[in-house]
Formats: C-alpha cells, structure tokens, sequence
C-alpha cells in the first residue's frame, strides 16, 4: 500500500514540474517591457552615434523628430554646430527610411479634395470669388496698402472659424494689430457669445523675426483642435531686420522656411492658413496694372496656395482682386466692412 502511494504522488508530481519558474516569468516579462520601451524611444536615440550633445543640438533646433529630419536637406542640419555633413547624410537616410514621404496615387487626392471645406469670409460675393470661401489645407495670403482692412478680414475669419467650424485659432500677431474690442463686435453681430469667441483664440504677440516662428511652432503644440492659422502679418520683421542686397538671401531662406511649415501643418491638421502681407511700390506698374506688389519675392509668391490684393475705396467699400489660384480664375469684387464686419457691398 505505501508503495502505491508513493508511485501516485509520482505521478501527479510530473505535471507541475512543467510549470516554468517564477523567475523565468519575471524575465521573460522584463524582456517584453524592454523591448516596447525600446519601440517607444526617440528616434535621434535610435541612431548609433548620435550623442546626447548632438541630439540636444538638433532637438533644440526642431529636428527632434525623424518627420522632420526626413524633410530637412544636409545643408539645413549641417547649419547647426557640430553636426558634420556625414552626420546629416544618415540622419536624412534614416529618418526617410522610416518615414512615409508622401507619395500618392491621384485618386487619393480625390478622395483628401473631399475631406476639404470652405471658410465664409461673411461676404457671398467675396465667397464666389473663392470658389465658396478659404480652403482648409492651404495657405491664403491677403496684401493690401496699410488700413485697407487686411487685419479686419483676419478677425472676421476667426470669429468664423468658432461659429461655423467649432474649431480654434492660432493668431500670431506680429504688428500689436489684435483687437479684443472688434471680435466682440463680430461674434454680436453673428449671435455668438464673445467671451467663447475670445477663449477660442490663442495669440501670440511676436517682436522679432525669429520670435515669429518660434510661437508658431509653439502654439501648434498647444493648441490641439486648430482650424485656423493666421499670421498679422508676414513680412513685417523680416523686412525691417534684413535691410539691404546683402542680407537678401538670408531673409528669404527663413521665410520661406516660416511658410513651408505653415503650408506643411495646414495640410496635416486640414485647417485654414491666413497670411496679411504688405506691398511696396512698383516702378514699372505706374502705367501697366497695380502699382504695388506684395512684398517677399517669389518664396512668398511660390508658396503660398491662393493670393488677394485688397483696395480700400470710399467709406467702407474695399475692392478684392483674385490674382493666384491653382483652380479659379482672376477675378476682382466688391465688398466692405462694417461695425458687424466683412459684408456684401450695397451701394
């Protein structure tokens, strides 16, 4: 009988030795816990060579992320101390490696064209003009001579953007030009509370040029639910801090630099981008079209998606004149601006 015994507790022993320790558990779940933290790590710690004073270097340059890495070129990271162009050539070949470009077949465009809506102006004939309004997923830019209601449309647009989009504003104001009096104004004449209107826009008062594109990238961390970006206005500190044919290109590297990545973030949140800019005198349109032109050469020109030149006229009449646009034609309306805001000209 006890032998017995003694050969049943044998067998039933067998089974529980196949049970792995607790030890083996613990390490087998320490191992899964390290290699989803290694997933997890920034991608400059992914990359074998690139020391903490590098990866600092970029990060406080804005390349801390390999989307922006895969965008940048080799002299844009070699700019920054210390980064050597071979450096930059692997970081580039890396971060693309691992990024996703862009490429697309057409109908997927197709299919984003639908995903687009338009922002009212408050204007149906300036609305027609634009084919129903602001697109989301562009850049507009509105340029006109000082007090011909370029900052008004701005606030008129962002009052709209909370009314009719349910969205926030990004307002980088490089001028003073912000005015909490006119959205109140605005949001009344529209029946919306001001004080939600107000709470909705994130301002950002710039006093430099580089300050300017350090609170754009800066608000877009912030504000989680854009649907619109404006910049009042553009040009204003680049043209006064880079005077002269020497510092021409320097100017135009930054701001087309400032733009490319507001065009970028446009497309990615699909919201509206807005830019005011100034113009200067043309020599050679005293006698053939409009004397002026807005200022920022061609990498303004370029990269912006639709462009308006605004004219005051008598009173409150203001004349806008369509003269970029990759699917509308020229054209030239009436409009004006009242106590209420942007509305159809009546005569």
């Amino acid at each position: 009988m006890a032998k017995v015994e003694t050969k049943e507790k044998k067998i039933t022993s067998k089974p529980i030795k196949e049970i792995p320790p607790e030890s083996a558990i613990n390490k087998k779940s320490t191992k899964s816990k390290k290699t989803t933290q290694s997933l997890e790590k920034p991608f400059l710690e992914t990359i074998a060579g690139i020391g903490p004073t590098t990866r600092k270097r970029l990060e406080e340059a804005g390349y801390g992320s390999k989307e922006a890495i895969a965008l940048a070129t080799r002299s844009q990271l070699t700019e920054i101390s210390g980064i050597a162009e071979k450096t930059a050539a692997l970081l580039i070949r890396e971060a693309r490696a691992r990024f996703d470009l862009g490429l697309k077949k057409g109908t997927d465009y197709e299919v984003a064209a639908k995903t687009r809506v338009k922002l009212t102006t408050g204007s149906e004939a300036f609305n027609e003009l634009l084919g129903g309004g602001l697109e989301t997923g562009s850049v507009t830019e509105i340029a006109g001579e000082n007090g011909c209601g370029k900052t008004q449309i701005a606030h008129q647009l962002a009052v709209n953007c909370v009314k009719y989009f349910d969205q926030d504003v990004i307002w980088i104001d490089s001028e003073g030009t912000f005015r909490f009096n006119r959205i109140v104004q605005m949001a009344q004449a529209l029946e919306i509370d001001p004080e939600v209107v107000l709470s909705r826009i994130t301002v950002g008062r710039a006093y430099n040029s580089e300050h300017q594109m350090a609170l754009t990238e800066e608000a877009l961390t912030m504000v989680p639910n854009v649907g619109l970006i404006v910049v009042d206005s553009l040009m204003s500190h680049f043209r006064s801090e880079f005077a002269g044919r020497g510092t021409l290109a320097e100017r135009q590297q930054l701001i087309g630099r400032h733009l490319s990545f507001i065009s970028k973030q446009t497309e990615i949140l699909n919201c509206v981008g807005l830019v005011t800019n100034q113009v200067s005198a043309r020599p050679d349109g005293i006698f053939f079209g409009d004397p002026n032109r807005p200022v920022g050469g061609n990498v303004v020109g370029h990269t912006v998606t639709t462009r308006l030149m605004i004219r005051k006229g008598k009173d409150i009449k203001r004349t806008a004149t369509l003269t970029k646009s990759p699917e509308l034609p020229d054209g030239k309306i009436e409009f004006s601006i009242t106590t209420e805001g942007v509305r159809d000209y009546k005569k």
